[in-house]
């Protein structure tokens, strides 16, 4: 019974640190994203309203994608935690018995 224990409080250990990426990701992406922008701006071959509409544009898409990016971690995350409220209410259940 002890055994079992461990093992799951070392799955557990192992899960949520694997869930402190999320803002690191995150993070890495944003910094990408306003890189991309200024190297757009400085690197421009058109002038003006043009420039600023192709921006606009790509800021757009970059914008989507990172909310996508986003949404697909928050889900991933909230698997992981509806997996581990799972298995700790298994280990405790185990535990009572």
């Amino acid at each position: 019974m002890g055994e079992l224990l461990k093992v799951n409080c070392i799955f557990l250990q192992n899960t949520i640190m694997d869930t402190k990426d999320l803002p690191k990701t995150l993070t890495i992406l944003t910094v990408g994203f306003a890189a991309g922008v200024v190297a757009g701006v400085l690197f421009a071959p058109e002038m003006g309203e043009k420039t600023r509409a192709s921006l606009k544009q790509k800021a757009g898409e970059i914008g989507d994608e990172l909310e996508e990016k986003y949404q697909s971690e928050i889900e991933q995350l909230k698997a992981k935690i509806s997996s581990l409220k799972g298995d700790v209410e298994q280990v405790a259940e185990n535990i009572t018995k």
